[in-house]
Protein backbone atom coordinates (compact mmCIF):
# COMPACT_ATOMS: atom_id res chain seq x y z
CA UNK A 1 0.00 0.00 0.00
CA UNK A 2 2.82 2.14 0.83
CA UNK A 3 4.58 1.91 -2.41
CA UNK A 4 1.05 2.47 -4.83
CA UNK A 5 1.05 5.71 -2.76
CA UNK A 6 4.73 6.80 -3.32
CA UNK A 7 4.26 5.92 -6.87
CA UNK A 8 1.46 7.99 -6.94
CA UNK A 9 3.31 10.95 -5.50
CA UNK A 10 5.96 10.22 -7.23
CA UNK A 11 3.63 10.51 -11.03
CA UNK A 12 1.48 13.21 -9.53
CA UNK A 13 4.58 15.27 -8.84
CA UNK A 14 6.02 14.46 -12.50
CA UNK A 15 2.73 16.23 -13.86
CA UNK A 16 3.23 19.02 -11.94
CA UNK A 17 6.47 19.63 -12.70
CA UNK A 18 5.95 19.00 -16.88
CA UNK A 19 2.47 20.58 -16.59
CA UNK A 20 4.34 23.81 -14.44
CA UNK A 21 7.15 24.10 -17.33
CA UNK A 22 4.78 24.66 -20.43
CA UNK A 23 2.74 27.95 -21.08
CA UNK A 24 -0.57 28.14 -22.83
CA UNK A 25 -1.03 31.00 -24.81
CA UNK A 26 -5.02 30.98 -23.98
CA UNK A 27 -3.81 30.94 -20.15
CA UNK A 28 -2.57 34.56 -20.66
CA UNK A 29 -5.18 35.90 -22.55
CA UNK A 30 -4.92 35.03 -26.26
CA UNK A 31 -7.96 34.71 -28.40
CA UNK A 32 -7.86 32.37 -31.63
CA UNK A 33 -10.46 34.33 -33.58
CA UNK A 34 -7.93 35.52 -36.15
CA UNK A 35 -9.24 39.00 -35.63
CA UNK A 36 -8.19 40.43 -32.26
CA UNK A 37 -4.30 40.95 -32.27
CA UNK A 38 -2.62 38.58 -29.38
CA UNK A 39 0.95 40.01 -29.91
CA UNK A 40 1.18 41.17 -25.95
CA UNK A 41 -0.45 37.63 -24.76
CA UNK A 42 1.77 36.02 -26.65
CA UNK A 43 4.83 37.90 -25.75
CA UNK A 44 3.60 37.63 -22.12
CA UNK A 45 3.80 33.97 -22.11
CA UNK A 46 7.61 33.65 -23.53
CA UNK A 47 8.06 36.17 -20.79
CA UNK A 48 7.02 34.13 -18.04
CA UNK A 49 8.73 30.82 -19.67
CA UNK A 50 12.36 32.27 -20.05
CA UNK A 51 11.78 34.54 -16.82
CA UNK A 52 10.82 30.85 -14.92
CA UNK A 53 14.17 29.21 -16.36
CA UNK A 54 12.33 28.15 -19.89
CA UNK A 55 9.86 25.70 -21.22
CA UNK A 56 7.28 24.83 -23.41
CA UNK A 57 5.30 27.86 -25.15
CA UNK A 58 2.00 25.90 -26.14
CA UNK A 59 -0.23 27.50 -29.20
CA UNK A 60 -3.25 25.51 -28.99
CA UNK A 61 -5.20 24.80 -32.61
CA UNK A 62 -6.87 28.41 -33.59
CA UNK A 63 -5.69 31.11 -35.42
CA UNK A 64 -3.58 34.05 -33.92
CA UNK A 65 -3.73 37.56 -35.45
CA UNK A 66 0.10 39.07 -34.34
CA UNK A 67 3.06 41.31 -35.08
CA UNK A 68 6.53 41.08 -33.79
CA UNK A 69 7.42 38.40 -31.18
CA UNK A 70 10.79 38.02 -29.33
CA UNK A 71 11.57 34.45 -28.45
CA UNK A 72 14.60 34.11 -25.41
CA UNK A 73 16.98 31.66 -24.67
CA UNK A 74 15.70 27.90 -22.93
CA UNK A 75 12.39 28.73 -24.93
CA UNK A 76 10.36 26.17 -27.10
CA UNK A 77 7.72 27.66 -29.14
CA UNK A 78 5.47 24.48 -30.06
CA UNK A 79 2.46 24.46 -32.55
CA UNK A 80 -0.45 22.11 -31.63
CA UNK A 81 -1.70 20.72 -34.72
CA UNK A 82 -4.18 23.40 -36.16
CA UNK A 83 -2.66 26.14 -34.86
CA UNK A 84 -1.63 29.13 -37.05
CA UNK A 85 -0.37 32.33 -36.50
CA UNK A 86 -1.37 35.21 -38.87
CA UNK A 87 0.88 38.16 -39.26
CA UNK A 88 -1.55 41.40 -39.08
CA UNK A 89 -1.14 43.74 -42.63
CA UNK A 90 -0.78 46.68 -39.74
CA UNK A 91 3.01 47.62 -40.37
CA UNK A 92 2.76 49.80 -37.13
CA UNK A 93 2.67 46.43 -34.84
CA UNK A 94 6.13 45.05 -36.04
CA UNK A 95 9.23 45.75 -34.60
CA UNK A 96 11.89 48.18 -36.06
CA UNK A 97 15.87 46.60 -36.20
CA UNK A 98 18.66 48.12 -38.04
CA UNK A 99 15.96 50.51 -40.34
CA UNK A 100 13.42 47.93 -41.40
CA UNK A 101 10.51 46.38 -40.22
CA UNK A 102 11.22 42.50 -38.64
CA UNK A 103 8.08 40.14 -38.85
CA UNK A 104 6.54 37.28 -36.62
CA UNK A 105 9.59 36.84 -34.68
CA UNK A 106 12.47 37.98 -33.75
CA UNK A 107 14.75 36.75 -31.85
CA UNK A 108 18.60 38.04 -31.05
CA UNK A 109 21.10 37.00 -28.52
CA UNK A 110 19.82 33.62 -27.46
CA UNK A 111 20.79 30.14 -26.95
CA UNK A 112 18.59 26.95 -26.99
CA UNK A 113 15.55 28.49 -28.98
CA UNK A 114 13.16 26.87 -30.86
CA UNK A 115 9.93 26.77 -33.18
CA UNK A 116 8.28 23.39 -33.43
CA UNK A 117 5.25 21.40 -33.99
CA UNK A 118 2.59 20.53 -37.03
CA UNK A 119 1.12 24.54 -37.29
CA UNK A 120 1.36 27.14 -39.85
CA UNK A 121 2.69 30.96 -39.91
CA UNK A 122 0.77 32.94 -42.53
CA UNK A 123 2.69 35.99 -43.73
CA UNK A 124 -0.43 37.81 -45.45
CA UNK A 125 2.48 38.05 -47.96
CA UNK A 126 0.13 39.34 -51.24
CA UNK A 127 -2.19 41.75 -48.98
CA UNK A 128 1.24 43.79 -49.49
CA UNK A 129 1.15 43.62 -52.65
CA UNK A 130 -0.08 45.68 -56.22
CA UNK A 131 -1.91 42.25 -57.04
CA UNK A 132 -2.57 43.64 -61.24
CA UNK A 133 1.10 45.08 -61.82
CA UNK A 134 3.93 43.00 -63.01
CA UNK A 135 7.41 44.49 -62.49
CA UNK A 136 9.35 44.38 -66.19
CA UNK A 137 13.07 45.01 -66.66
CA UNK A 138 13.58 48.72 -67.79
CA UNK A 139 16.58 50.80 -68.06
CA UNK A 140 20.33 50.81 -69.45
CA UNK A 141 20.59 47.21 -69.42
CA UNK A 142 18.22 46.77 -72.37
CA UNK A 143 20.56 47.78 -74.36
CA UNK A 144 22.90 45.20 -74.25
CA UNK A 145 20.19 42.64 -74.63
CA UNK A 146 18.84 40.96 -77.52
CA UNK A 147 15.76 41.49 -77.64
CA UNK A 148 15.90 45.18 -76.49
CA UNK A 149 12.84 46.22 -74.24
CA UNK A 150 10.85 43.68 -75.58
CA UNK A 151 12.95 41.08 -73.64
CA UNK A 152 10.42 38.71 -71.81
CA UNK A 153 7.33 40.46 -73.45
CA UNK A 154 4.25 39.33 -72.48
CA UNK A 155 1.31 40.05 -74.47
CA UNK A 156 -1.55 39.93 -71.62
CA UNK A 157 -1.60 39.69 -68.07
CA UNK A 158 1.19 39.03 -65.45
CA UNK A 159 2.91 36.27 -66.72
CA UNK A 160 5.61 35.07 -64.06
CA UNK A 161 5.27 38.04 -62.42
CA UNK A 162 6.82 39.26 -60.08
CA UNK A 163 3.60 41.59 -58.84
CA UNK A 164 4.89 45.13 -57.41
CA UNK A 165 5.27 45.57 -53.91
CA UNK A 166 3.91 48.37 -51.24
CA UNK A 167 5.45 48.73 -48.48
CA UNK A 168 5.88 45.39 -45.99
CA UNK A 169 7.40 43.91 -43.26
CA UNK A 170 10.77 42.43 -43.93
CA UNK A 171 11.95 39.27 -43.01
CA UNK A 172 9.82 37.54 -41.52
CA UNK A 173 11.46 34.60 -38.93
CA UNK A 174 14.69 36.04 -37.76
CA UNK A 175 17.32 34.44 -35.83
CA UNK A 176 20.28 36.31 -34.96
CA UNK A 177 23.43 35.54 -32.95
CA UNK A 178 21.65 32.66 -31.28
CA UNK A 179 23.28 29.23 -30.30
CA UNK A 180 21.94 26.24 -30.54
CA UNK A 181 18.73 26.68 -32.50
CA UNK A 182 16.11 24.14 -33.49
CA UNK A 183 13.16 24.93 -36.56
CA UNK A 184 11.11 22.00 -37.25
CA UNK A 185 8.04 20.69 -38.85
CA UNK A 186 5.94 23.48 -39.07
CA UNK A 187 4.71 25.33 -42.71
CA UNK A 188 5.47 28.92 -43.49
CA UNK A 189 2.79 30.59 -46.13
CA UNK A 190 2.97 33.45 -48.50
CA UNK A 191 5.91 35.94 -46.59
CA UNK A 192 6.30 39.24 -48.72
CA UNK A 193 10.00 39.31 -48.29
CA UNK A 194 12.61 36.55 -47.15
CA UNK A 195 10.98 34.18 -45.24
CA UNK A 196 13.57 32.71 -42.66
CA UNK A 197 16.62 34.80 -41.91
CA UNK A 198 19.61 32.88 -39.87
CA UNK A 199 22.31 35.59 -39.16
CA UNK A 200 25.58 34.97 -36.95
CA UNK A 201 24.38 32.14 -35.22
CA UNK A 202 25.99 28.91 -34.17
CA UNK A 203 24.66 25.42 -34.14
CA UNK A 204 22.01 25.16 -35.73
CA UNK A 205 19.20 22.21 -37.17
CA UNK A 206 16.42 22.80 -39.48
CA UNK A 207 14.28 19.90 -40.13
CA UNK A 208 10.76 19.20 -42.20
CA UNK A 209 9.90 22.44 -42.78
CA UNK A 210 7.33 23.53 -45.08
CA UNK A 211 7.81 27.10 -47.22
CA UNK A 212 5.10 27.50 -49.33
CA UNK A 213 4.91 31.40 -50.86
CA UNK A 214 3.36 32.70 -53.49
CA UNK A 215 5.04 32.58 -56.65
CA UNK A 216 4.67 36.22 -57.73
CA UNK A 217 5.90 37.99 -54.91
CA UNK A 218 9.40 39.11 -54.86
CA UNK A 219 12.11 39.17 -52.70
CA UNK A 220 10.18 36.12 -51.07
CA UNK A 221 13.20 34.07 -50.27
CA UNK A 222 12.83 30.53 -48.50
CA UNK A 223 15.57 30.45 -45.82
CA UNK A 224 18.48 32.83 -45.72
CA UNK A 225 21.56 31.25 -44.29
CA UNK A 226 23.75 34.44 -43.50
CA UNK A 227 27.25 34.78 -41.93
CA UNK A 228 26.30 31.49 -39.45
CA UNK A 229 28.00 27.76 -39.20
CA UNK A 230 27.59 24.24 -37.62
CA UNK A 231 24.27 24.47 -39.74
CA UNK A 232 22.33 21.33 -40.85
CA UNK A 233 19.05 21.08 -42.82
CA UNK A 234 16.81 18.50 -43.89
CA UNK A 235 13.77 17.42 -45.24
CA UNK A 236 12.51 20.77 -46.51
CA UNK A 237 9.89 21.54 -49.47
CA UNK A 238 10.33 25.43 -50.16
CA UNK A 239 8.38 27.03 -52.84
CA UNK A 240 9.04 30.80 -53.25
CA UNK A 241 9.06 33.78 -55.37
CA UNK A 242 12.95 34.17 -55.26
CA UNK A 243 15.58 32.22 -54.39
CA UNK A 244 14.63 29.17 -52.27
CA UNK A 245 17.60 28.81 -50.29
CA UNK A 246 20.64 31.68 -49.54
CA UNK A 247 23.85 31.11 -48.15
CA UNK A 248 25.66 34.10 -47.85
CA UNK A 249 28.36 35.96 -46.35
CA UNK A 250 27.07 38.91 -45.09
CA UNK A 251 27.79 41.13 -42.46
CA UNK A 252 24.79 43.76 -43.00
CA UNK A 253 22.40 44.05 -46.02
CA UNK A 254 20.97 47.33 -46.83
CA UNK A 255 19.21 48.02 -43.60
CA UNK A 256 17.60 44.81 -42.83
CA UNK A 257 17.01 43.67 -39.66
CA UNK A 258 19.03 40.91 -37.96
CA UNK A 259 22.39 42.48 -39.09
CA UNK A 260 25.23 43.22 -36.68
CA UNK A 261 28.34 44.06 -38.66
CA UNK A 262 29.96 41.07 -37.17
CA UNK A 263 33.43 39.84 -39.47
CA UNK A 264 33.55 36.25 -39.28
CA UNK A 265 33.55 33.14 -41.36
CA UNK A 266 30.94 30.89 -42.38
CA UNK A 267 31.25 27.52 -42.30
CA UNK A 268 30.51 23.46 -41.81
CA UNK A 269 26.82 23.59 -43.49
CA UNK A 270 24.48 20.56 -44.70
CA UNK A 271 22.03 20.50 -46.51
CA UNK A 272 19.87 17.33 -47.84
CA UNK A 273 16.93 15.59 -49.31
CA UNK A 274 15.44 19.06 -50.52
CA UNK A 275 12.96 19.37 -52.64
CA UNK A 276 13.01 23.56 -53.90
CA UNK A 277 11.11 25.20 -56.37
CA UNK A 278 11.75 29.40 -57.38
CA UNK A 279 11.06 32.05 -59.57
CA UNK A 280 15.20 32.80 -59.19
CA UNK A 281 18.08 30.50 -57.97
CA UNK A 282 16.97 26.83 -56.03
CA UNK A 283 20.19 27.12 -54.06
CA UNK A 284 22.46 30.94 -54.17
CA UNK A 285 25.68 30.80 -52.36
CA UNK A 286 27.36 33.98 -52.18
CA UNK A 287 26.09 37.67 -52.89
CA UNK A 288 28.03 40.69 -51.62
CA UNK A 289 29.46 39.08 -48.71
CA UNK A 290 31.99 40.48 -46.32
CA UNK A 291 32.63 37.18 -44.69
CA UNK A 292 34.09 33.48 -46.54
CA UNK A 293 32.31 30.49 -47.13
CA UNK A 294 33.57 27.19 -47.00
CA UNK A 295 33.02 24.32 -45.97
CA UNK A 296 29.06 23.54 -47.69
CA UNK A 297 28.16 19.91 -48.39
CA UNK A 298 24.41 19.03 -50.82
CA UNK A 299 23.10 16.18 -51.01
CA UNK A 300 20.02 14.47 -52.77
CA UNK A 301 18.29 17.56 -53.76
CA UNK A 302 15.41 17.87 -56.46
CA UNK A 303 15.43 21.30 -58.12
CA UNK A 304 12.54 21.88 -60.49
CA UNK A 305 10.60 24.52 -62.18
CA UNK A 306 13.48 26.98 -61.06
CA UNK A 307 14.78 30.57 -63.41
CA UNK A 308 18.49 29.41 -62.35
CA UNK A 309 19.50 25.85 -60.45
CA UNK A 310 22.59 26.71 -58.36
CA UNK A 311 23.85 29.97 -58.37
CA UNK A 312 27.17 30.79 -56.78
CA UNK A 313 28.11 34.17 -56.67
CA UNK A 314 30.75 36.50 -55.74
CA UNK A 315 30.59 40.49 -55.85
CA UNK A 316 32.52 41.77 -52.85
CA UNK A 317 35.73 40.50 -50.49
CA UNK A 318 34.02 37.43 -49.53
CA UNK A 319 34.87 34.38 -50.76
CA UNK A 320 33.35 30.83 -51.27
CA UNK A 321 35.79 27.63 -51.48
CA UNK A 322 35.22 23.58 -50.68
CA UNK A 323 31.76 23.10 -51.44
CA UNK A 324 29.95 19.44 -52.40
CA UNK A 325 27.20 18.69 -54.64
CA UNK A 326 26.18 15.39 -55.13
CA UNK A 327 23.41 13.43 -56.28
CA UNK A 328 21.21 16.67 -57.61
CA UNK A 329 18.61 16.76 -60.15
CA UNK A 330 18.02 20.00 -61.97
CA UNK A 331 15.13 21.62 -64.39
CA UNK A 332 14.92 25.36 -64.76
CA UNK A 333 13.16 27.13 -67.36
CA UNK A 334 12.90 30.89 -68.62
CA UNK A 335 10.59 33.04 -67.06
CA UNK A 336 8.86 36.37 -67.82
CA UNK A 337 9.30 39.33 -65.73
CA UNK A 338 12.10 40.68 -63.32
CA UNK A 339 13.82 37.79 -61.82
CA UNK A 340 17.63 37.43 -61.62
CA UNK A 341 18.14 34.20 -63.70
CA UNK A 342 17.87 33.54 -67.07
CA UNK A 343 16.91 29.81 -67.15
CA UNK A 344 20.60 28.46 -66.07
CA UNK A 345 20.87 25.11 -64.61
CA UNK A 346 24.00 26.28 -63.29
CA UNK A 347 25.52 29.59 -62.44
CA UNK A 348 28.96 30.37 -60.87
CA UNK A 349 30.54 33.66 -61.09
CA UNK A 350 32.82 36.39 -59.80
CA UNK A 351 33.10 40.30 -60.66
CA UNK A 352 32.61 43.39 -59.30
CA UNK A 353 29.46 44.58 -57.32
CA UNK A 354 30.80 47.43 -55.13
CA UNK A 355 33.19 50.09 -55.66
CA UNK A 356 36.33 49.97 -53.51
CA UNK A 357 36.83 46.72 -52.06
CA UNK A 358 38.98 43.32 -53.36
CA UNK A 359 36.72 40.55 -55.22
CA UNK A 360 36.73 37.55 -53.60
CA UNK A 361 37.16 33.96 -55.41
CA UNK A 362 35.76 30.40 -56.02
CA UNK A 363 37.61 27.66 -55.73
CA UNK A 364 37.04 23.63 -55.12
CA UNK A 365 33.73 23.31 -56.18
CA UNK A 366 32.78 19.58 -56.42
CA UNK A 367 29.98 18.25 -58.46
CA UNK A 368 29.12 14.40 -58.44
CA UNK A 369 26.09 12.49 -59.96
CA UNK A 370 24.47 15.70 -61.42
CA UNK A 371 21.78 16.07 -63.74
CA UNK A 372 20.48 19.04 -65.76
CA UNK A 373 17.90 19.90 -68.28
CA UNK A 374 17.99 23.84 -68.58
CA UNK A 375 17.31 26.31 -70.95
CA UNK A 376 20.30 28.27 -71.07
CA UNK A 377 23.78 27.49 -70.70
CA UNK A 378 25.65 26.17 -67.29
CA UNK A 379 27.65 29.32 -67.06
CA UNK A 380 30.73 30.20 -65.44
CA UNK A 381 32.39 33.15 -65.69
CA UNK A 382 34.74 35.21 -63.83
CA UNK A 383 35.96 38.93 -64.87
CA UNK A 384 40.00 39.60 -64.85
CA UNK A 385 40.28 41.23 -61.57
CA UNK A 386 39.29 37.26 -59.66
CA UNK A 387 39.53 34.11 -60.38
CA UNK A 388 37.26 30.65 -60.67
CA UNK A 389 39.91 27.56 -59.89
CA UNK A 390 39.65 24.00 -59.37
CA UNK A 391 36.07 23.25 -60.73
CA UNK A 392 34.96 19.78 -61.00
CA UNK A 393 31.98 17.76 -62.68
CA UNK A 394 31.68 13.65 -62.62
CA UNK A 395 28.99 11.49 -63.69
CA UNK A 396 27.32 14.11 -65.28
CA UNK A 397 24.32 14.69 -67.77
CA UNK A 398 23.62 17.90 -69.15
CA UNK A 399 20.46 18.79 -71.46
CA UNK A 400 19.56 22.13 -73.05
CA UNK A 401 16.36 22.12 -74.56
CA UNK A 402 14.24 24.36 -76.64
CA UNK A 403 12.53 27.12 -74.60
CA UNK A 404 8.66 28.74 -74.94
CA UNK A 405 10.21 31.85 -74.45
CA UNK A 406 13.41 31.16 -76.60
CA UNK A 407 11.84 34.07 -78.91
CA UNK A 408 11.58 36.65 -75.98
CA UNK A 409 14.15 35.87 -73.45
CA UNK A 410 16.59 33.39 -75.35
CA UNK A 411 19.87 34.24 -76.32
CA UNK A 412 21.54 36.09 -73.10
CA UNK A 413 23.09 35.71 -70.47
CA UNK A 414 21.99 36.72 -66.86
CA UNK A 415 25.42 38.10 -64.55
CA UNK A 416 23.28 40.13 -62.17
CA UNK A 417 23.80 41.49 -59.57
CA UNK A 418 26.92 43.43 -60.57
CA UNK A 419 28.15 46.67 -61.25
CA UNK A 420 29.96 46.14 -64.41
CA UNK A 421 28.76 48.07 -67.70
CA UNK A 422 27.14 45.32 -69.98
CA UNK A 423 27.72 42.14 -67.92
CA UNK A 424 24.14 42.38 -66.01
CA UNK A 425 22.29 40.79 -68.86
CA UNK A 426 23.52 40.90 -72.78
CA UNK A 427 22.77 39.52 -75.45
CA UNK A 428 25.51 35.91 -75.91
CA UNK A 429 25.50 33.00 -77.91
CA UNK A 430 24.77 29.63 -75.91
CA UNK A 431 26.77 26.79 -75.59
CA UNK A 432 25.61 24.02 -73.38
CA UNK A 433 28.48 24.94 -71.06
CA UNK A 434 30.01 28.24 -71.05
CA UNK A 435 33.88 28.84 -69.33
CA UNK A 436 35.52 32.47 -68.84
CA UNK A 437 38.68 32.96 -66.90
CA UNK A 438 38.98 29.92 -65.13
CA UNK A 439 41.78 27.56 -63.82
CA UNK A 440 41.97 23.93 -63.21
CA UNK A 441 37.91 22.45 -65.06
CA UNK A 442 37.79 18.99 -64.74
CA UNK A 443 34.83 16.94 -66.53
CA UNK A 444 34.91 13.11 -66.09
CA UNK A 445 32.11 10.50 -67.24
CA UNK A 446 29.21 12.23 -68.50
CA UNK A 447 26.94 13.73 -71.74
CA UNK A 448 26.30 17.08 -72.99
CA UNK A 449 22.72 16.92 -75.13
CA UNK A 450 20.76 19.52 -77.03
CA UNK A 451 17.15 18.81 -77.51
CA UNK A 452 14.81 20.39 -79.94
CA UNK A 453 16.74 24.12 -80.16
CA UNK A 454 16.28 26.04 -83.25
CA UNK A 455 17.63 29.38 -82.33
CA UNK A 456 20.92 29.88 -84.58
CA UNK A 457 22.77 31.46 -81.49
CA UNK A 458 22.79 27.98 -79.87
CA UNK A 459 26.45 26.63 -80.77
CA UNK A 460 28.95 24.60 -79.20
CA UNK A 461 28.87 21.23 -76.86
CA UNK A 462 31.43 23.44 -74.78
CA UNK A 463 32.93 27.16 -74.99
CA UNK A 464 35.94 28.07 -73.21
CA UNK A 465 38.18 31.14 -72.85
CA UNK A 466 41.10 32.01 -71.17
CA UNK A 467 40.41 28.81 -69.76
CA UNK A 468 43.84 27.28 -67.82
CA UNK A 469 44.10 23.83 -67.75
CA UNK A 470 40.39 22.03 -69.10
CA UNK A 471 39.97 17.91 -68.83
CA UNK A 472 37.82 16.16 -70.59
CA UNK A 473 37.69 12.47 -70.29
CA UNK A 474 34.86 9.60 -70.63
CA UNK A 475 32.48 11.88 -72.07
CA UNK A 476 30.57 12.54 -75.18
CA UNK A 477 29.23 15.92 -76.40
CA UNK A 478 28.05 17.80 -80.36
CA UNK A 479 27.62 21.10 -81.43
CA UNK A 480 24.09 22.38 -81.67
CA UNK A 481 21.48 21.43 -84.28
CA UNK A 482 21.47 24.34 -85.46
CA UNK A 483 25.23 24.51 -86.09
CA UNK A 484 26.37 21.07 -87.05
CA UNK A 485 29.05 22.57 -89.17
CA UNK A 486 31.34 23.27 -85.40
CA UNK A 487 33.38 20.91 -83.85
CA UNK A 488 31.72 20.13 -80.12
CA UNK A 489 34.50 22.05 -78.10
CA UNK A 490 35.41 25.90 -78.98
CA UNK A 491 38.83 27.10 -77.30
CA UNK A 492 39.63 30.57 -77.23
CA UNK A 493 43.10 31.78 -75.71
CA UNK A 494 43.27 28.70 -73.70
CA UNK A 495 46.15 26.44 -72.43
CA UNK A 496 46.45 22.85 -71.14
CA UNK A 497 43.32 21.17 -72.43
CA UNK A 498 43.00 17.84 -73.24
CA UNK A 499 40.23 15.54 -74.36
CA UNK A 500 37.45 15.51 -76.92
CA UNK A 501 37.66 18.25 -79.97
Amino acid sequence: MKRIFLLSLFFALCSFLLNASVYNVKDFGAISNGKDLTTVHIQNAIDKCFANGGGIVLVPKGEYLVGTLNLKSNVEFRFETGAILKATTDLSKYQIHNEQPAGVFYTEDSHDVSITGNGKIFGQGMEFMYKDSAKVIRGDVNKYIRQGYDFRKVESGLGDGPVMPKDRYHQMIIFSNCTNVTIKDFEVIDAPYWTFLIVHCDRVNVTGISINNNLLIPNSDGLDINSSSNVNVSQCIITCGDDAIVFAGYAHHFGDPGYKNIIKPSQNINISNCILQSRSSGIRIGGWDQNHMSNYNFDNITIFDSNCGINITVRDSGSVQNVNFSNIRIETRMHTGDWWGNGEPIKISALRGVPDSPIGIIKNIHFTNISCRGENAILMYASEETKIQNIYFTNFDFVLRKSALDKVSGGNFDLRPNTVAGKEIYKSDVPVVYIENAENVFFNQGSIEWEGVEELYYTYAIEAVRVNNMKLNNMTAFPSPSHPELKAVSLKQCVGVSGIF
